[in-house]
């Protein structure tokens, strides 16, 4: 009983300056108004954004104001096509956050996304912990077949939209609303709604990996980076898109 008791204080101290340790903000929003050049996005410091990627020399991202949702500015991304071999990615990244198991996370944001070909396999907006071995863990929002799916970054199925689904408008603003209770047992939850319309959603969920990734990723059993844009295009086309209005923020 008294080892039983020694191990659980334990456990409690390990998770106490766990959370200590890899604190952080566990909210941001940006509207994009204060920026003159694209660079002002990153401060350096983390207080902003923390970085882009940008995977190709024709990749681009810049301050707009010709196509905005609110306000005067947005930001533009402009990828090139890239393939399964060759995903191709033109992002804005902020890390050392803090989302933690048992919080309910919400990612609110507009896009608008032009053309009108078919899309397969373009993502948009990622939640993962940035890990010292591989590639982080984590959902993301994609685009395939011309609708909105969410894929895991770890063993779990995708979340996928019910019957023939509800298609992603092109050439004008969407609203997009990602809701996720952080459980890496199956106790959490999702919720996507496009333009007020739940269109995914999952109950008695895995959304965090589970802690077996410690020993091969050193994964903490939380998300610590958010990332929009054309997070990863493994689609044969090119694609523009604009960001505005981005907020997320963390309902204990």
């Amino acid at each position: 009983m008294r080892y039983v008791l020694i191990l659980l204080i334990s456990a409690v101290l390990f998770s106490c300056n766990k959370k200590k340790k890899f604190d952080g903000p566990n909210s941001y929003a940006d509207g994009f108004e204060s920026y003159s050049n694209v660079e002002d996005l990153i401060d350096g410091n983390n207080e902003l954004w923390s970085f882009f990627q940008l995977t190709d020399d024709l990749n681009t991202i810049t301050i707009d104001t010709n196509i905005v949702h609110s306000g005067t500015k947005s930001v533009r991304f402009s990828g090139v096509a890239g393939s399964s071999e060759d995903t191709k990615k033109c992002s804005i990244n902020k890390q050392f956050m803090a989302f933690w198991e048992g919080e309910t996370v919400v990612a609110d944001f507009w896009c608008y996304l032009e053309g009108n070909e078919d899309i397969d396999w373009l993502f948009i907006f990622d939640l993962e912990e940035k890990v010292p071995v591989g590639a982080g863990p984590g959902m993301r929002l994609a685009i395939v077949d011309n609708k909105l799916l969410l894929e895991h970054k770890y063993p779990q199925p995708n979340v996928e939209q019910s019957g023939e689904g509800v298609l992603f408008p092109r050439n004008q603003w969407v609203n997009i609303r990602f809701e996720t209770l952080l459980s890496r047992k199956e106790k959490g939850s999702v919720r996507v709604y496009q333009d007020g319309v739940q269109i995914l959603s999952a109950d008695n969920w895995q959304t965090l990996p589970k802690d077996i990734l410690y020993a091969n990723q050193r994964t903490k059993g939380m998300y610590n980076q958010i990332e929009f844009g054309l997070t990863a295009n493994s689609d044969d086309n090119a694609h523009v898109m604009y960001l505005d209005n981005v907020s997320v923020v963390t309902v204990k």
